[in-house]
């Protein structure tokens, strides 16, 4: 009995003991700018003890050893707190300067910290597209990112044309442009000029199988995560107004023209010479044009306004934004006028349930030639006339009075000695305008049942309806004051117009539910397990007609015209369906060792009925070395992880209904053509399915001496079971379809360092740099060829190369004794016979530049700000088609030539690489030019107002900025352009240059 006394005695003193050695805290840890309790934040003990989280409220209970007495505090977003203990403290975080760029918004689940991701990802900031002179964000995103390739076709306002590439070029006929998500639902192209690029948080760039393999069969080239922004719970009403002004003109062009002297030469030297009237009116009158400078506009002015207001009460916060964009571009018939709304609410209804409303609505209405954007040369087109129109033509009439005084009349529209109608000739005679009204609206549902559980629905719609309203008005033939007859019909005879009318209804619902549960383990083993489910169904209408033979520009309707042609009456109907499942989980231990799993399930209705199903999955793990005991004492040494993953995506990104074999209308018959018909126009592939493509990626990331911060991937990703348009034989009756073919690799690195080499209060200074280098090459065709001839477009798929190589004759120069081309033929030897089908090689030149990137720095002082981007491509080529006609003696005598040509061949001896004018030039190696390019895309320089003065106005911020873009451009390539991405460049609508200034006061 005394030893079992004796016992509990001992036991009851122990018990005292270990308790007068810990002690319990309460706490609660809020955000510092809108007092709203942080659910989820770290507290861990300094010294030693077992760390904690926040609940619902951001209450948190810890208990401590005796000898420790302080706390960390950390937070995704916000700055890590380390402070004494006491109890019933209150903790305020404050968010860090860079915590949007430290927040990875991945589109499903959570958001997480930059530095827990297992995937290769990279955010922009809002920085980085405030200020933006153009109408859409995808200009900002240019050089920013490595791996992320943006090459603008064309400069229009409202040109969506751009190439869009992460990591390469994955398919050969299927889609190559990343997934877009928008607050987390899928969107089109359309929300690239529709989408205020002031309203938006960040970007979030997702490259790898880890980061993209939830996403599934949308996912194979890559994802981009638009975050719009939100109002703070609890925050002060802040209200913004922005107004900028600016204008545009043509970047540098490298050809120059010949003036009427040089051409009046070059005439004489090929035996074709001008009239003695074309000689004295240019010796006598000096008339010279250089219809360069008449056709392009060189201020082309741009206005923006936007105002904004955020904040928030205990229970809701909201942004609202709206935004009026006008642009008129640098030629005619372009142009845009933009208004955009934006609503963004969220809403704690309780502790446990949240809802949330996004939406941004856009109306555009705007203008594009349509003869820029065809294949054809037209001289509708200005960058046609800008080339080819003679330079003793006169942008403006003129007579001789009695004394053989020139006078001068109104403004020319057709040219006398070319007889081209000028571009303001087909404007004038045009009515042409599309308008087009977005929805992109996200409403959420999200439940909170018990801590760590969350469950989310999200219904999304992405909403266009488009019209297109196109005249040709009617005109009466007349003669112009120096006697020429403009119009087919005869002189006061009317030339009938036409109109189109064309209506298209386009909607894609998706339906998500997840379910996302947060848990740890003796607080060092962390889950996070997610579930999930998604719809989407997309429904596209289009309809549209054309009559022609209206004779008054007042009666204008469908109905007022004289004919209409069955087949200029179309109706399209294009039905899709998206079904997914979706798993993943997520581990960590003690913040150094993470692991991650996805699995996804993709059925669409674009395959056929037992291929329509796939899985997709990833998996990926990282080592946060840094937070190992022994790299705990390097200080210089600030952040080292290293990060491996693999996976596989798929890509659906062709037509609707490729599986089928379908049936459309042929040709009508009978008396006046009224009875129809139909026909088969494609044999069915009941194999169809989806394209694969499997990523591997390397990685790893590390900060040094505070300073120095890099990103280093190695990936290689192979397509499988390519989704292709391939020849078929004749006796199927068809052509050619679409099936599943071969593969392609693309192997490369992506490098991005950045240097934060000041940072006081006064100074800041910051530079940054980003390359990636991709190795492209397509391992595998179809029906055991090693190749492929794409007619008509100067390319070959083969075997052991890249996707985008020129395949061309090889041209050599001229032969100095008759001024005849010469050749290499495929033996290497030397031909003066051009034989496209026997003599083309791979020339080794690909339209997709392997090396890309861009570099830039950002310095502040006090209020002023100045920030510098650049962006280049190394090793990219381009088939100049417009150098065809602007180096082609033997079309010289109807069209201007370029000033070199001045050293076309005219006698034996003439050493030259342009031959005589009886010689046609062909489509060989001598149209292919380097189209590298660096490019300075932007100069922002900014300045805020001190505080002193804001006080004294009741002014929270008044800031203004100067914006440049695409300032300089250097480059060896010849035509308008050198950044567009495609194999052949003909006439394209240059880049702009752009000046933009602006002022932006917040209240």
């Amino acid at each position: 009995m005394r030893k079992l006394f004796l016992i509990l005695m001992t036991l009851m003193a122990c018990t005292w003991s270990l308790s007068a050695q810990t002690r319990t805290y309460h706490g609660t840890v809020i955000d510092a700018t809108t007092n709203e309790p942080l659910i989820g934040a770290t507290v861990m003990p300094v010294g030693g003890g077992r760390g904690t989280a926040t609940d619902i409220d951001g209450k948190f209970t810890i208990t401590l050893p005796q000898d420790v007495n302080k706390i960390q505090v950390s937070y995704v977003g916000m700055k890590t707190e380390t402070v004494t203990v006491t109890d019933g403290m209150v903790i305020k975080l404050t968010t860090v300067d860079t915590s949007l760029d430290d927040v990875v918004v991945m589109g499903y689940g959570s958001s997480k910290k930059l530095g827990s991701v297992v995937g290769s990802v990279a955010v922009v900031g809002e920085k980085a597209l405030d200020n933006l002179p153009t109408a859409t964000f995808v200009d900002g995103l240019q050089g920013q990112v490595s791996g992320l390739n943006i090459f603008s076709g064309s400069g229009d306002p409202s040109s969506t044309d751009n190439a869009i590439r992460i990591r390469g070029v994955n398919s050969l006929n299927a889609g190559n442009t990343p997934l877009f998500i928008l607050d987390g639902a899928p969107v089109t192209q359309s929300v690239f000029t529709t989408l205020n690029p002031n309203d938006i948080q960040n970007i979030t760039v997702l490259k790898d199988a880890a980061s993209v393999a939830i996403y599934g069969s949308r996912a194979a080239n890559g994802v981009i995560v638009i975050t719009s922004k939100r109002g703070a719970f609890g925050g002060k009403p802040k209200l913004s107004i922005r107004a900028n002004y600016g204008w545009s003109q043509m970047v540098e062009d490298n050809v120059d023209m010949m003036n009427s002297q040089q051409y009046i030469e070059f005439r004489d030297k090929i035996g074709s010479p001008v009239s003695d009237e074309v000689r004295q009116i240019v010796d006598k009158y000096g008339i010279s044009t250089n219809w360069r400078d008449q056709v392009f506009n060189n201020s082309a002015p741009t206005y923006s306004v936007d105002a904004s207001l955020s904040g928030g009460g205990e229970n809701i916060n909201y942004y609202i934004s709206l935004n009026h964009y006008d642009a008129e571009g640098i030629i005619t018939e372009s142009d845009m006028r933009r208004e955009t709304l934006r609503a963004n609410i969220n809403s704690k209804v309780n502790d446990w349930l949240r809802i949330g409303l996004q939406t941004n609505l856009g109306y555009t209405k705007y203008s594009q030639n349509a003869n820029v954007t065809s294949e054809g040369v037209y001289l509708a087109n200005p960058m046609v006339f800008a080339r080819m129109a003679f330079p003793y033509d006169s942008p403006y009439y003129y007579t001789f009075d009695d004394n053989g005084n020139i006078q001068w009349g109104d403004q020319a529209k057709y040219l006398h000695y070319c007889g081209f109608n000028t571009p303001d000739f087909y404007s004038g005679n045009k009515s042409t305008y599309r308008t087009k009204v977005t929805a992109n609206v996200n409403l959420y549902e999200q439940i909170n049942p018990i801590p760590g559980l969350i469950l989310k629905a999200q219904q999304s719609v992405d909403a266009i309806d488009y019209r297109l309203d196109n005249k040709n008005l009617p005109y009466e033939s007349y003669i112009t004051p120096m006697g020429d007859k403009v119009g087919s019909a005869a002189v006061g005879a009317i030339n009938t117009g036409s109109n189109q009318q064309r209506f298209e209804r386009y909607t894609s619902f998706t339906y998500t539910h997840t379910a996302e549960y947060q848990f740890n383990l003796r607080d060092l083993h962390n889950f996070t397990v997610l579930a999930g489910e998604e719809s989407i169904i997309t429904r596209d209408n289009d309809f549209y007609a054309l009559t022609t033979g209206q004779s008054d520009r007042r009666m204008m309707l469908l109905q007022q015209g004289t004919s209409a042609l069955p087949k200029e009456q179309v109706q399209n109907l294009d039905n899709s369906t998206f079904n997914s499942i979706f798993f993943k989980f997520n581990y960590d231990f003690n913040n150094r060792y993470f692991f991650e799993a996805s699995y996804r399930r993709d059925g669409s209705s674009k395959f056929a009925p037992k291929h329509r199903w796939a899985n997709f999955y990833s998996v990926g793990a990282m080592w946060n070395a840094k937070n190992e005991l022994f790299l705990n004492d390097v200080e210089w040494l600030n952040e080292l992880q290293a990060r491996i993953s693999y996976g596989t995506t798929g890509n659906s990104s062709i037509d609707n209904y490729m599986y089928f074999g379908t049936v459309g209308s042929g040709n009508n018959y009978g008396p006046g053509d009224n009875i129809s018909s139909s026909t088969l126009t494609g044999a069915s592939n009941n194999d169809l399915t989806w394209e694969t493509v499997e990523s591997f990626d390397v990685g790893v990331r590390f900060k040094a001496l505070n300073i120095f911060t890099a990103d280093i991937d190695f990936y290689k990703k192979t397509t499988k079971d390519m989704l292709m348009k391939i020849p078929w034989s004749f006796t199927t009756g068809y052509e050619s379809g679409y099936g599943n073919i071969g593969s392609m690799t693309n192997t490369g690195v992506d490098v991005n360092v950045i240097a934060d080499i000041i940072h006081t209060k006064d100074w800041n200074w910051s530079v940054r740099c980003n390359f990636n280098y991709n190795k492209n090459e397509i391992t595998e065709l179809f029906n055991g060829r090693d190749s492929y001839v794409i007619p008509n477009t100067g390319l070959r798929y083969e075997v052991g190369h890249s996707a985008g190589e020129l395949y061309s004759v090889r041209y050599i120069g001229v032969d100095p004794r008759d001024g005849k081309q010469m050749w290499l033929d495929k033996n290497d030897n030397i031909t003066k016979v051009y034989n496209e089908e026997e003599n083309s090689v791979m020339t080794g030149k690909s339209q997709y530049a392997p090396w890309t990137g861009g570099f830039g720095t950002n310095l502040r002082y006090k209020g002023f700000g100045l920030s510098v981007d650049f962006n280049w491509a190394a090793k990219k080529y381009m088939t100049n088609n417009d150098n065809y006609f602007m180096y082609n003696a033997a079309q010289g005598n109807g069209q201007n030539q370029a000033v070199g040509m001045l050293d076309v061949w005219t006698k034996p001896g003439d050493v030259t690489i342009y031959p005589n004018a009886t010689e046609q030039i062909q489509f060989d190696t001598r149209l292919i030019e380097d189209a590298s390019f660096l490019r300075l895309k932007n100069v922002t320089l900014t300045y805020a107002l001190p505080q002193v003065a804001l006080d004294a106005m009741r002014l929270n911020n008044v800031v203004f900025h100067f914006t440049g873009r695409n300032l300089l451009t250097f480059t060896d390539f010849t035509g308008f352009d050198p950044e567009p991405q495609t194999n052949v460049f003909l006439f394209k609508y240059p880049n702009t240059r752009q000046y933009e200034l602006g002022v932006e006061v917040s209240f």
